[in-house]
């Protein structure tokens, strides 16, 4: 397959960072305050793109519940090789907590109706019924109430966000679509539940805001990514990604982190290296080493997965028996972190949540 320049055809960003995302405004690389942030940027805009969805991976200084991860996106896409048809009224949806004792993962993804998601042109204010139940909502902008619940009520998670900032980041080209994204970190606080059992927390909350789009890209397919999330002990944080295409060649336009200061001052790093990468028996990463860099400040990250297995799992047939069936487990992360910026460095610990995605391993 001829390659030809993916930003060309799709008219998206440079990944030196700088240019125009197709379906956000902004410069990609750039980061802006929250309440500076346009609402045609954080609302949910169905006539700029065919599939929309809101996403927390949220990291917590409990000893019980050391993460969860929630959101829903409306309409399904193909971040895949082959063709296949995307269905408008696909609902993808998960409510998942990574616990001492094991990973509880409702995936309810396909068993509800895209269409009945309501949400408000003038506010954020997004929700989700069904038999009467509020399955979730999510209102305000840029302090956030998240309220995600099971239809059965097994699972819920209670959550209120503040975010100081949002950094745009470059679009990802794939064959059957455009996949823009922006990404903000922010405090977390709130209540999650088990059945019976109901955990206060707090920590930080990485939430991105995904648009998709559909349309053929004379691009090399991609093979997998990693995408991390990591919070460090002086307030500050890094979020980025890695991915390969089916050669095993790093993607360089998406390859690259963004470092936020304390202060929610946020440097675009589009220089990456992902070393020392370590693959468990379940097929996903156990540890590895990031190299971020870009003018202004370096981060070199050696990371080390938390090992589980699955406690709980329900809501659809996708639904994992075995962690090793699931191969988008969330990734619970510590981190021996150091920061090269303004002439100073500083080694801290850190800790995150990171998604893993191998196309050798997914199951259509």
């Amino acid at each position: 397959m001829a390659i030809t320049d993916p930003f060309h055809d799709a008219r998206s960003a440079d990944f030196s960072g700088g240019g125009k995302s197709a379906l956000f405004g902004g410069k990609v690389g750039e980061t802006l305050p929250a309440g500076g942030v346009p609402p045609a940027d954080y609302l949910i805009d169905e006539s700029v793109c065919d599939s929309e969805g809101n996403w927390a991976f949220c990291r917590f200084l409990s000893d019980e519940v050391y993460a969860a991860r929630l959101g829903f996106q409306k309409g399904s896409f193909n971040i895949l090789e082959h063709d296949q048809p995307a269905d408008p009224s696909l609902l993808q949806l998960h409510l998942e907590l990574m616990t001492r004792d094991g990973a509880v993962l409702w995936i309810p993804t396909g068993s509800f109706d895209a269409r009945k998601v309501s949400s408000s042109r003038r506010e954020l204010d997004v929700r989700f019924e069904e038999a009467g139940r509020e399955i979730f909502s999510i209102r305000g902008w840029p302090t956030m109430r998240w309220r995600f619940q099971s239809s059965e009520g097994e699972v819920e998670a209670d959550l209120e966000f503040t975010v100081a900032s949002v950094s745009l980041l470059p679009d990802c080209v794939l064959p059957h679509c455009i996949f823009a994204m922006w990404e903000t970190m922010g405090d977390a606080r709130g209540t999650v539940r088990f059945r019976d059992r109901t955990t206060e927390v707090r920590g930080k909350v990485f939430y991105d805001h995904p648009r998709i789009r559909h349309q053929r890209n004379q691009v090399e397919p991609r093979r997998w990514y990693l995408y991390t999330t990591m919070f460090l002990e002086d307030g500050s944080g890094f979020f980025g990604y890695h991915a390969e295409d089916t050669g095993g060649h790093p993607l360089a336009y998406y390859c690259f982190g963004v470092y936020v200061d304390a202060a929610g001052r946020g440097t675009y790093l589009p220089e990456a290296r992902l070393r020392d990468l370590r693959i468990t028996e379940h097929n996903t990463p156990g540890s590895w080493r990031l190299d971020w860099r870009g003018p202004g400040a370096e981060i070199d990250a050696r990371i080390t997965v938390k090992p589980t297995e699955l406690l709980a799992s329900w809501g659809s047939p996708i639904a994992p028996k075995t962690a090793k069936d699931f191969i988008i487990l969330p990734l619970v992360l510590d981190g021996a972190v150091t920061v090269r910026r303004e002439g100073r460095v500083h080694a801290m610990k850190g800790c995150g949540l990171a998604e893993y995605f191998n196309a050798d391993f997914w199951s259509a």
